[in-house]
């Protein structure tokens, strides 16, 4: 097939032979790839070219009908999804997988690590639960002044989504969102324009220990007629703070937290290890199963905890991997540079190539090194200096394995042996996985 085949309008019939990290289906089309959301590997579908990259040999379709549907295929159990066939334009896209079975979803992953990453995973952990397992979530606000909506983006874009009883969200989440979309309505709080920078409230982070909520609102300015009016009129959050994000962009974390009624944090307990998490601190999306792999990411290839005089916990979070190393090191130093998390921690804010240069410096050499860096990876400069500080024992947890894949290329040459890889099924319904990797020097 040439490609004139992919001009846009064409009409094809295709195989589906891949997935790609957003969830969408992929098919081979002569030296072309075909991206076809709403579809999975194994169906036979016809599809509608709806764009054709000059630069790229890449295509993006809608999917037409499915002419051989995945067995495990059924109706998306959540209103408003995307993944029905064919898809509904404006509908929420952040559960991509959720027309498969959770078993099948978990094959896909899966087969996707290997195929796509050369991951070979010794397991896939499930998630004890299917819905209702996010205890924290981050919406955006739009709509109209009247009119407030707290849902998302379509993916790629600027389009609201609706969200309404989001069957992911915890239902303590997904009923002060509801709070929280109905009184920004009743008292005309204007939201915030991506496009123009104009409005008042852009964003609601909800958090929840399984019981009580914590909200944060972040706005573009102060003063916030949000900030002023919203919390006396919300009941169901035990706590509101408030933060400012002027910045144009997609970043949600602004300046620091102001408090404004009820509690300050919440007191989450995850592996064991209480936790307080505040209005802009990272809680795990699904605590259940993140307790599952934080036990891993501190225990041996037997499954038994580390024990030692010192280690290290790089990226250290709410600091729960340092609560749980504690329990077997004589010392533990943590390391975090968001200045919430790493004040809770009782340490200074720093970055993992300033405190792994100190740490060398001094000619502190922990018996375990273990990492939970971002989605963008420690990168090439933290793992040349964790290689040079030579901890006979590395073990890092990950949200991606495009990055995982980068940092083990990368410690792999400097002298470190990969173990073993598991995969943990931390957001079903999408396809993120997190991943725990075992090295030893």
């Amino acid at each position: 097939m040439t490609r004139t085949n992919l001009q846009v309008g064409s009409v094809l019939e295709v195989a589906l032979s891949g997935l790609t990290r957003e969830g969408d289906g992929w098919a081979r089309l002569a030296s072309a790839t075909v991206h076809v959301p709403g579809a999975f590997p194994g169906e036979r579908a016809e599809i509608r070219v709806e764009h054709a990259s000059r630069q790229h040999p890449r295509a993006h379709a809608r999917l037409l009908r499915l002419q051989q549907p995945h067995p495990d295929r059924r109706d998306p159990p959540c209103p408003h999804s995307d993944s029905g066939a064919p898809p509904r334009p404006g509908a929420c896209s952040g559960c991509p997988l959720q027309a498969l079975g959770e078993a099948a979803q978990r094959a896909l992953k899966v087969d996707q690590l290997a195929r796509e990453h050369d991951l070979r995973v010794d397991a896939l952990v499930p998630s004890p639960d299917a819905w209702g397992y996010r205890w924290s979530s981050k919406r955006v606000v739009t709509g109209s002044i009247g009119h407030v909506t707290v849902g998302s983006y379509v993916r790629g874009s600027h389009t609201p989504a609706q969200m309404d009883d989001c069957r992911t969200d915890h239902p303590a989440i997904a009923a002060a969102a509801r709070e929280l979309q109905a009184a920004a309505s009743a008292l005309e709080i204007e939201p915030y324009d991506e496009q123009t920078g104009r409005g008042d409230l852009r964003y609601a982070w909800f958090k929840t220990d399984g019981e009580r909520v914590l909200l944060t609102l972040i706005t573009a300015a102060d003063p916030s007629r949000a900030a002023e009016r919203l919390p006396s009129r919300l009941k169901l959050p035990a706590g509101v703070a408030w933060s400012v994000q002027p910045s144009r962009g997609n970043a949600v974390r602004g300046a620091p937290p102001v408090h404004l009624r009820g509690e300050p944090v919440l007191r989450v307990s995850l592996a064991g290890a209480p936790i307080d998490v505040g209005p802009l601190g990272f809680l795990q999306p699904n605590p259940r199963v993140a307790e599952l792999a934080y036990r891993d990411l501190v225990a041996d290839l037997e499954g038994a905890p580390h024990t030692g005089a010192l280690a290290f916990d790089l990226y250290a979070g709410a600091g729960v991997t340092t609560a749980l190393l504690r329990r077997h090191f004589a010392e533990v130093v943590p390391c975090e540079s968001y200045p919430e998390s790493a004040e809770r921690l009782g340490v200074a804010p720093e970055s993992a190539e300033a405190f792994l240069d100190r740490q060398r410096a001094a000619a502190r050499r922990p018996e375990l090194v273990v990492a939970n860096p971002p989605r963008g990876g420690m990168g090439p400069s933290a793992c040349g200096l964790l290689a040079a500080l030579a901890a006979p024992r590395l073990q890092i947890m990950s949200c991606s394995p495009e990055a995982l894949v980068r940092d083990l290329t990368a410690l792999q040459a400097a002298g470190y042996a990969l173990r073993r890889v598991r995969a943990y099924d931390t957001l079903p319904q999408t396809p993120h996985v997190e991943l725990v990797a075992w090295l030893t020097r």
